[in-house]
């Protein structure tokens, strides 16, 4: 069995790049010496794991997003069959609209057709069309979560048998920061005070304003401060319109994008993660909040109970004030906080790349014997 990965959105800071960047690496150290390769963007550092597998990674220059369409159509598919590989795997929603080669997609989530008005309208409608083509072109697929399975089922008509389950995992550098790590990250970022952490991108579907609404109501001037970290995104003017009519709005901070390496200390140090958001196909964040030791807040919706379990307080996220009980039911109470921490940290262990690369080397084994 040879398989070539289609790596171009690794470092990429979606969910889809984590995944790609994580999954690659750990698939290149657990299969056999070239079994499996990834085309890799150049220029990216290789991941750390990789000693002795550096020549699994084929770099390839960065593209233009016309050449990037070109090549995960017609490029990578020249690549495999000169280089003999049985199988390529897509990882990020989007494979061979016609393909010479056999596949395995992976699909995170479907947005795009749950609410459009979450992406703009050209790459919503390119995402719909894309997909839709792909999954029927794909030998298998390799669905983020159950929920995401059931989606592809009712929404796109994917039978059962042809999808597999594998649950992201969570990077092992998300643990509990010492003390002495947090009060750096602190610092840095100028959180002297307790605060409320929301991290990801600022965009209609994270239900920042919502949060922000809450997070007034619940915390009050004397509560944690809020604090946001996330690239902007699209259509973010509701979040400065929440911020304004909040009677604190100066007790929110705005951090930007935090690099991966700041993010389990700034985790480690918050009162409560709060991800109330309208929909996601996994939730990395609440993951890696629940590896930190970190009380979280996220939705009762989409695959967000799948991943926090009895791990979390979960709300109604269309409810302000669900999301405001939920946020002062955690602040008040250190005993909940404390058996909210100890739950998240056993869950997470059951979420490794580990295991998401083996489940996924079945599900490549299963694509080749599917003639």
């Amino acid at each position: 069995m040879r398989v070539l990965i289609n790596g171009l959105q690794a470092g990429n800071r979606s969910g889809t790049g984590v995944y790609t960047t994580q999954l690659s690496a750990k698939l290149v150290t657990l299969a056999d010496k070239g079994a499996v390769d990834v085309v890799w963007p150049d220029g990216l550092p290789l991941p750390e794991n990789s000693t002795g597998r550096e020549t699994a990674f084929l770099s390839s220059a960065r593209m233009s997003t016309a050449r990037r369409i070109w090549f995960d159509q017609v490029g990578i598919q020249g690549q495999a069959r000169k280089g003999g590989y049985d199988l390529i795997h897509y990882p990020a929603n989007i494979g061979a609209l016609l393909s010479r080669v056999p596949s395995v997609l992976t699909v995170h989530d479907l947005t795009f057709l749950r609410d459009p008005s979450w992406y703009n309208p050209e790459r919503a409608a390119y995402y719909r069309i894309a997909t839709r083509r792909s999954v029927k072109t794909a030998r298998r697929i390799i669905a983020v979560s159950q929920a995401t399975a059931n989606d592809l089922m009712a929404m796109l008509e994917v039978p059962a048998e042809r999808i597999d389950v594998v649950h992201n995992g969570v990077d092992p550098r998300f643990r509990p920061a010492s003390e002495a790590v947090q009060s750096a990250a602190r610092a840095k970022y100028v959180l002297a005070e307790p605060y409320v952490l929301y991290v990801g991108t600022i965009e209609p579907r994270k239900n920042l304003p919502r949060l922000i609404d809450a997070w007034s109501s619940a915390a009050g001037s004397g509560g944690p401060l809020l604090a946001i970290a996330g690239r902007l995104g699209w259509k973010t003017d509701a979040v400065q319109q929440a911020v304004a009519r909040s009677p604190h709005g100066n007790r929110v901070r705005f951090l930007g994008h935090v690099p991966p390496e700041d993010l389990p200390a700034l985790m480690s140090a918050a009162e409560v993660f709060a991800y109330p958001s309208l929909y996601e196909g996994f939730g990395i964040p609440v993951a890696e909040a629940m590896a930190c030791g970190t009380p979280v807040l996220t939705s009762n919706t989409s695959s967000l109970p799948e991943v926090a379990g009895d791990a979390a307080i979960l709300v109604d996220p269309e409810d302000t004030i669900a999301i405001a009980a939920g946020l002062e039911k955690l602040l008040s109470s250190e005993s909940l906080r404390s058996d909210l921490r100890d739950r998240g940290l056993r869950r997470a262990i059951r979420l490794s790349w580990d295991l998401a690369a083996r489940k996924t080397l079945e599900t490549y084994r299963r694509a080749i014997e599917d003639k």
